[in-house]
């Protein structure tokens, strides 16, 4: 067994993953909370050989992004009850045996919304049905709101809508069912890096008193949080969101309170000046 001697050792993994503000993000909170620890962003193109390669390199955690976070749920040798309910996990623990999963996107999202709205009682859109979508749905509706899911690909969005026992409406009908909604939540891979101009929904769509998230996160706005900022908004930054799911994983990697005070703030603050200096995520 290959065994750190330096400290522990942490990574993202995903593919693509280049992209990812979270080595800056965590590196921050290990130097605040005097944490001897390293995190990089790994790419990964095959999820369960490559889990088994970090368990035996010696990695502690593992945070999870796109597009593996449903595979880590099945390929983790245990969840808690949130990860299974939501059918997807972010964040990886070792252990002796492989990978405990947990989901820290759902309170990152609750969080990063609460922030901006209430969410209780209100009607809430969630824009795709993967790892990403299915943590804020499940956020969303924990937190009394009424859900509709829309994706492009019927099939995976209803089967998400009929696990959540929420509604669905199909991503070309969408702008037709004229419903409103006071919430609504970006959670596909359009706006990532080269496709950061492309447009899930028409301008119309948008009205003022919105509160719009895409989690989404860069130096430029995309298309979609522009849209939405133009057409009177309230926005959601998709860097509150990665801030408190980040917060949340360090809280289990560690076995420890994160305070907002000093540690989220720096947290905060690597975040803005790194995303002021990158492209679009």
């Amino acid at each position: 067994m290959i065994r750190p001697e330096q400290g522990k050792l942490f990574a993202v993994i995903g593919n693509p993953v280049r992209h990812s503000l979270s080595p800056i993000m965590m590196s921050a909170a290990f130097k605040v909370m005097g944490v001897r620890a390293l995190y990089a962003a790994l790419y990964v193109d095959e999820l369960a050989r490559d889990l088994d390669l970090l368990h035996k390199a010696g990695y502690s955690g593992l945070s999870v992004t796109v597009p593996y976070k449903e595979i880590a749920c099945r390929l983790s040798v245990e969840v808690d009850q949130t990860a299974e309910d939501i059918g997807a996990v972010n964040t990886l623990l070792r252990d002796n045996h492989g990978w405990q999963g947990r989901n820290t996107d759902w309170i990152g999202a609750l969080r990063a919304i609460s922030r901006v709205t209430e969410i209780g009682d209100r009607n809430a859109l969630v824009l795709g049905a993967g790892g990403a979508a299915r943590a804020v749905a499940y956020a969303l509706k924990r937190a009394g709101a009424h859900v509709t899911i829309s994706n492009r690909c019927v099939e995976r969005g209803r089967n998400l809508s009929e696990q959540f026992r929420c509604n669905f409406v199909p991503l070309n009908s969408l702008e037709k069912n004229r419903a409103h909604y006071d919430i609504v939540a970006q959670c596909t891979s359009v706006g990532l890096t080269e496709n950061r101009h492309a447009a899930l929904v028409s301008n119309s769509f948008f009205q003022p008193g919105m509160t719009v998230m895409d989690i989404v996160y860069g130096a430029r706005p995309t298309a979609f949080s522009t849209s939405a900022r133009n057409a009177g908004c309230s926005i959601v930054s998709g860097l509150d969101m990665l801030l408190y799911q980040g917060a949340a994983q360090l809280e289990w990697w560690l076995g420890r309170p994160v305070p907002d005070s000093p540690v989220i703030a720096a947290m905060r603050q690597a975040l803005e000046e790194s995303a002021s200096h990158e492209e679009p995520r």
